[in-house]
């Protein structure tokens, strides 16, 4: 009886001493596991704040960093560009390569009447064109911004990264307006966008493509470049329709390297987007990032 109590003591002995020691050893893996999980979320959080400060630097005139993958077609100067636009938009409103580097197979996408308020699919097409790696110009008209819902939509599509540009207030021809009103048109457009978003317009585009020399004018006292466009077809009855929009857009004569491609916030051109930029980049075209192309003061030599 005195033995199998001693035993009985030293086994539970035994078990109060390895308790402890399983306890400890349980412990220590949980905060090496811890402490890999604090480490895991830590980098996580400065990998987002990288991508954020990245997201939102900005070039020493202001404009904010591409966020797009040109590296592909473009190598950037110092100042984070690598293409331009002519200065006289009479001769041209194409994309041309500021080095002999960077591919001359590009195009631009623009999107003209954002957001066409009470049915606009500005924010459909930007979720389209970040799922796609493609970053575009939303010309903005005045109008459309006048109430909290076309306002919001634009903020939320800057902040998405896009760049927002001025067509004017109403859309008016701006051929029929004095230098006084086409100041109003463009200048109160301009006010707004810098209102929403924090930085002023770098790109203007007149309705219908018609400007004259007020116009020049004033874009240059407001910093803006004119552009117009190299072919569109959004507009036009036959190609209202999302699947005629993406043949016609894909392939047409007008398709070279450099073009500055038309459309708007219409319902048929989002739903033609994802094609007409799979169909592009199968035909060997990159679609530029505006963010990298230097704008600059309007020429006013030619119309003089």
């Amino acid at each position: 009886m005195k033995r199998i109590t001693l035993l009985f003591l030293s086994l539970l002995l035994v078990g109060c001493q390895s308790s402890p020691h399983a306890d400890s050893q349980n412990e220590i893996s949980s905060n090496q596991e811890n402490a890999a999980n604090n480490e895991t979320s830590e980098e996580t959080e400065a990998s987002s704040e990288e991508n954020i400060e990245e997201a939102d630097s900005a070039k020493s005139d202001g404009t904010r960093s591409a966020w797009t993958d040109y590296s592909a077609y473009a190598e950037l100067d110092e100042e984070g560009y690598g293409y331009y636009i002519h200065d006289d938009p009479d001769v041209s409103s194409e994309i041309f390569p500021l080095h002999t580097t960077n591919s001359e197979d590009v195009l631009l996408f623009t999107f003209d009447d954002a957001p066409q308020m009470p049915e606009a699919y500005s924010l459909e097409i930007a979720k389209t064109l970040k799922e796609k790696d493609v970053n575009a110009i939303f010309l903005v008209n005045g109008m459309y911004l006048e109430e909290t819902e076309g306002r919001d939509m634009i903020r939320e599509v800057y902040d998405m990264g896009f760049e927002i540009g001025n067509h004017t207030q109403t859309h008016a021809n701006l051929r029929e307006l004095t230098y006084d009103q086409q100041y109003e048109e463009i200048s109160q457009t301009s006010q707004m966008v810098e209102e929403i978003t924090g930085e002023k317009p770098r790109w203007f585009r007149p309705p219908f493509g018609l400007f004259n020399m007020d116009t020049i004018l004033i874009c240059n006292e407001l910093g803006m470049q004119l552009m117009t466009w190299s072919f569109g077809y959004d507009w036009m009855d036959e190609y209202l329709d999302g699947d005629a929009l993406a043949e016609v857009s894909v392939n047409n004569e007008y398709l070279r390297g450099g073009a500055n491609i038309l459309m708007h916030d219409r319902s048929w051109t989002s739903d033609a987007l994802a094609r007409m930029i799979d169909g592009y980049r199968e035909k060997g075209y990159h679609i530029v990032d505006p963010l990298i192309i230097k704008s600059q003061e309007n020429s006013t030599a030619p119309m003089q």
